[in-house]
């Protein structure tokens, strides 16, 4: 078989999710959002990262997908990331894909909050307060290992406290 033709053929499942389990990421960003109910946005997305001569690869699991796109990491950067931030491709693609073929190593751990993460905001759950605080702490239960936050838990939840008592008061005036 040419390569032409190997580079057409639809990765295997399993290989796609060996590769996740080496390479990707399930994230969810907690950042400030100032039109958001509570003022801070919840952000699932998945992604991986690759030196531009891998594109092939990146475009590959693209196409596996359906989904997602692909961009350099930064302004000048060498770096490929494939990514998918539509809750609804994540909801649709990513996540049966993982449910149907595991994870293997700890990122499975990421995974299930991730998941938890992203069916609660389907259900739209994050529109109580409460369930925001929850969605958030699960947020910062994950990838333990990983680079830090620039957002400190403790500083999130005070500020989404204030943010709710501040609501309440005007509600009630």
């Amino acid at each position: 078989m040419s390569a032409d033709n190997q580079q057409e053929r639809l990765l295997d499942p399993w290989y796609v999710t060996g590769w996740f389990d080496g390479e990707g990421c399930f994230s969810v960003s907690v950042h400030p959002h100032p039109g958001s109910k509570y003022g801070w946005l919840i952000d699932p997305v998945v992604q991986t990262y690759q030196h531009k001569d891998s594109f092939i690869i990146l475009n590959r699991i693209k196409k596996f997908f359906s989904c997602g796109s692909i961009r350099p990491k930064g302004e000048n950067s060498n770096v490929l990331t494939f990514s998918v931030e539509s809750r609804r491709s994540i909801k649709e693609k990513i996540i049966p894909h993982f449910i149907q073929y595991p994870l293997q190593s700890r990122k499975a751990e990421d995974f299930l909050l991730f998941r938890k993460i992203v069916e609660a905001m389907e259900r739209k759950e994050h529109h109580d307060i409460d369930m925001f605080v929850h969605l958030v702490n699960l947020a910062f239960c994950m990838n333990p290992h990983g680079k830090n936050r620039k957002y400190r838990l403790n500083d999130v939840i005070k500020d989404l406290k204030e943010s709710s008592e501040t609501t309440r008061q005007t509600r009630r005036t």
